[in-house]
């Protein structure tokens, strides 16, 4: 299955897109509060010259350093603001963690007169986080806007494939992605500096990878800014191109599924679990199911729990009270009373699913004692 990531990239930009409220900024006028906003060049300011290019588009060797440009920390230091949000602090152990498994780069690219530089990646089989600096010409403003009223900045327009954001995934028969765009906190909105994550996340079901040391080659055509109104205005160009495929690994426990069974009491199916597996930033399942394929009932693999040593429920955060969640959690359905469990519901195991979520923070597994399933304890050891 190949999708086009065109074709997914609305989606997970703006997703609480309001086009009932707000008056968006007409093009004349976001060129104006981007492209004017010049500020006299400032002297002593070190620039990031990695090098200038001749050619259209150059591919920027990724090499893994403990070194960022600009930075001396590590990835989990470098990623800590991402995942530490709404007051949740992060713990030594998890940005060891992401130090662990994480990378940083030297080297950039640089073109018409832009130079974007990858600073950290994290990645394990289905997510990929990468940071990103972009540093405009020094008589270019970055301001911040106001995404009620100036729009957002992306990397991507809308006149055609020459504007668009591309990840090669030719290496793979099928493929298929989701993308999410994170603008940094600006310490100087003043300034010609932004920085963004770009998170892809893999489509369940597909041969798409993202630690496999596979090339990925990323390609950027510029910056622009995206109305309310989905009016694409570029205000900086060039052609960025970056191998993000390489360097990734990722510690997976796989713990013992064995017996480990759930029934749905409201439509009377059965699903079992056949694989788990718990990295440091998502959990991933399959299972077979007693629900025949129908038009009415999709079923959920059931009620999941990683559970750490101290006896603190991780994941997911809704179910942090004690107890077993109930059956329609993680299961994703109400009653429906067209599903008839006597047309639908099997005796044996006739379909099979598979699935996976991102933490809103890091694991570490080393701290997790067991995932819960349904009335099921699966032990887990990171040894």
């Amino acid at each position: 299955m190949k999708r086009d990531i065109s074709d997914l990239l609305d989606a997970y930009v703006e997703e609480d897109l309001n086009l009932e409220d707000g008056t968006p900024l007409s093009p004349s006028r976001i060129k104006e509060l981007t492209m004017k906003q010049i500020t006299e060049k400032k002297t002593g300011r070190r620039r990031i010259h990695i090098r200038v290019l001749a050619a259209a588009a150059v591919i920027a060797a990724l090499s893994a350093s403990a070194l960022a440009v600009n930075y001396v920390l590590g990835a989990g230091t470098l990623f800590r603001d991402v995942f530490q949000k709404d007051g949740k602090e992060l713990t030594d152990t998890q940005v060891a963690v992401m130090d662990q498994m994480g990378k940083t780069f030297e080297g950039g690219v640089t073109s018409g007169g832009t130079t974007m530089t990858p600073i950290a990646a994290l990645a394990d089989e289905h997510v990929y986080y990468l940071r990103l600096r972009i540093e405009a010409p020094e008589d270019v403003v970055l301001p911040d806007l106001d995404p009620d009223v100036d729009g957002y900045y992306q990397l991507f327009g809308n006149q055609g494939p020459e504007e668009k954001m591309t990840l090669d995934t030719s290496a793979y028969q099928s493929y298929g992605y989701g993308i999410n765009l994170e603008w940094l906190p600006d310490s100087d909105p003043t300034d010609n500096v932004k920085e963004v994550v770009i998170r892809y996340t893999a489509q369940p079901g597909t041969d798409l990878n993202f630690n496999d040391g596979v090339s990925k080659l990323l390609t950027i055509h510029g910056l622009w800014i995206q109305s309310l109104y989905k009016e694409y205005t570029q205000i900086l160009s060039g052609e960025f191109a970056f191998d993000i495929g390489m360097y990734y690994e990722s510690k997976v426990l796989s713990p013992d599924c064995t017996d480990a069974v759930w029934k749905n009491e409201t439509y009377g199916y059965t699903n079992a679990l056949e694989r788990l597996e718990l990295s440091p930033l998502s959990i991933y399942w399959e299972f077979q199911s007693t629900v025949e394929e129908n038009d009415w009932v999709l079923p959920g693999v059931g009620p999941l729990q990683i559970v750490l040593k101290d006896g603190t429920v991780f994941w997911p955060e809704s179910r942090q009270s004690s107890g077993v969640p109930s059956e329609e959690d993680r299961g994703g359905n109400l009653e429906d009373p067209r599903f008839d469990p006597a047309n639908y519901v099997s005796d044996t195991y006739v379909t099979r699913y598979e699935d996976y979520e991102v933490f809103d923070q890091p694991l570490d597994l080393t701290r997790v004692d067991y995932v819960q399933y349904g009335e099921i304890r699966i032990p887990v050891s990171a040894e």
